[in-house]
């Protein structure tokens, strides 16, 4: 049996992903990687660390970040994707007299992180698929051809033993396919259909958005889309750890250069924490500086210029579009967010500001890519499941605490049978005259799924604790008309029978029973749309 094996090559990260059973697994190599502190992704920093002038010991991932701790290293390199398609010859690094170009450092990062998962797994890696930038130059392609033949290419005494077997070299099946459409297949976008797609990729060094046009059947063979309109920005994460330094910390101790590298990792882990609803002590060197959150680091970014750069960069792209292929904003059918900078706080309500919230996709930002690349490989199956979770919003007896009652749990397969859940609700006080029964989206805390609390009546609920984690909770029909109750509600005794199911296009529908007038008030009817 074939065992696909995908990697997403990233410009900071790197993820692998294999397929042996049909069902696409993230590859988590612990000596060279390092969990995402959100998503608990593993990702392998795209860099290496060559030791010798021959280039035999190399240092790979998070290994060569830990021996570069003091940014002094001599043969460390990051960022080589970036020129790899047009200027394969940069110099980026040198050890001892020889140079490190970015042709270099592709072909040992491949070399080290194919060596290390044909010796994890026991196995030769015979089928490989490479997500790749849409608009990126075909060198960019050869260059990873190149560089994968080279890898593969056998011993003079591994050809003579194969001669002597009469056996041939086992070939590697190379493909490549395009990020935006390998980020829709592992979003689980339902690519049999034509699709107009933005693809927000926001990574630690830079912002790209692009609208891809994904033609049915056509795609699905080649992996390629057409790229209609671009635009990008050299802003991303790096950024805003440097701009939370400058914030907690003195100018003469940030300056310091052995303390830079150090300052920076502390503001990267606050930025991650304060993303996710918590609240943050920036530390170093046992002293203090001050605590953020959520809302602090919104106000930052806000005063740094990075949500009006966002909307500088989307309203250039739309505007481009329909100048150039007459496509505004409702002509995209689908947003998928990847990169890390896609958790900061307030990124995707400004993108499900513009383009409305049931098109944006942004529960797997470091995932989907190699997922879909995966999928791709093995024949770009689509699962027809919904991401995340969606529940009723509760306010419990003490009014000033608010719950989430779980209602579709993210994973749930559609279209469902018409009473795939019925709930049964009480006036919460007599001489209720109305209830409001408010769908909100879970999607998890800055990519992390919530963990729920299962009550002994057996409901499932999650109670935030910040007012971070609440930011997350997003009501999806809050401008929808209160349910009469007429006559008023009285007693404890349900009132409402309510049964919700999801039809073919993802719509969530409830029928509504009064169980004292014995009537239906609605039948049917769509809510929300659920992703």
């Amino acid at each position: 049996m074939v065992v696909h094996w995908a990697i997403d090559l990233g410009t900071s990260n790197t993820t692998v992903c294999e397929d042996s059973a049909g069902n696409p697994n993230i590859v988590d190599l612990d000596e060279i990687s390092r969990p995402e502190p959100l998503t608990m992704t593993p990702l392998i920093p795209s860099t290496i660390c060559v030791l010798d002038e021959d280039f035999t010991k190399v240092l790979l991932g998070q290994k060569a970040l830990a021996y570069n701790w003091d940014g002094q290293a001599s043969g460390f390199v990051a960022g080589f994707k970036r020129y790899l398609g047009t200027e394969s010859q940069r110099s980026l690094g040198r050890v001892g007299s020889r140079t490190i170009t970015a042709r270099d450092a592709a072909f040992l990062f491949l070399r080290e992180l194919i060596n290390t998962l044909e010796q994890r797994f026991q196995t030769r890696i015979a089928d490989l698929t490479i997500a790749v930038p849409p608009s990126s130059y075909e060198t960019y392609r050869a260059e990873l051809q190149s560089a994968l033949q080279r890898i593969k290419q056998p011993t003079n005494w591994w050809q003579r033993l194969l001669r002597w077997l009469r056996l041939r070299p086992l070939a590697l099946t190379f493909r490549t396919i395009d990020e935006p459409v390998a980020s829709a297949l592992g979003y689980g976008v339902d690519i049999k259909r034509d699709v107009t797609l933005l693809a927000f990729d926001f990574g630690a060094g830079s912002l790209e958005a692009a609208v891809v046009r994904i033609e049915a059947g056509k795609t699905l063979e080649t992996g390629r889309a057409q790229v209609l309109v671009k635009q990008s920005l050299r802003i991303g994460g790096d950024d805003v750890d440097r701009w939370i330094v400058e914030e907690f910390v003195p100018e003469p101790l940030r300056e310091m250069p052995t303390y830079k590298i150090l300052l920076k990792w502390e503001a990267e882990r606050c930025k991650i924490a304060a993303s996710s609803g918590q609240v943050a002590t920036f530390t170093f060197r046992q002293h203090e500086f001050g605590t953020l959150d959520y809302y602090k680091l919104a106000d930052l970014l806000a005063e740094r210029g990075l949500y009006r750069n966002v909307n500088e960069v989307i309203e250039r792209l739309l505007t481009e579009l329909w100048d150039v292929h007459k496509v505004d904003v409702k002509g995209i059918d689908e947003v998928v967010l990847e990169g890390g900078s896609t958790l900061l706080p307030e990124i995707r309500n400004l993108l499900a500001e513009i383009f409305g919230r049931e098109k944006v996709r942004e529960w797997a930002p470091f995932e989907s890519v190699v997922r879909g690349a995966c999928l791709f490989a093995a024949g770009a199956p689509i699962d027809d499941i919904i991401y995340h979770d969606y529940a009723v919003r509760v306010v419990g007896a003490d009014e000033n605490v608010v719950e989430y009652e779980l209602l579709i749990p993210r994973g749930t397969r559609y279209p469902t049978s018409q009473d795939f859940v019925t709930r049964y609700y009480a006036p919460s006080k007599d001489g209720q005259i109305f209830v409001n029964l408010q769908i909100c989206e879970v999607g998890g805390v800055a990519g992390r799924p919530v963990q729920w609390e299962t009550r002994p009546d057996g409901r499932k609920v999650f109670v935030p604790k910040t007012e971070g984690e609440h930011a997350f909770c997003i009501c999806l029909n809050e401008g929808d008309e209160a349910i009469l109750l007429d006559p008023p509600g009285m007693g404890k005794s349900p009132r409402l029978r309510v049964t919700f199911n999801i039809d073919a296009d993802r719509w969530l529908r409830i029928t509504i029973h009064d169980l004292v007038r014995k009537v239906d008030l609605k039948v049917n009817e769509p809510v929300v749309r659920l992703r």
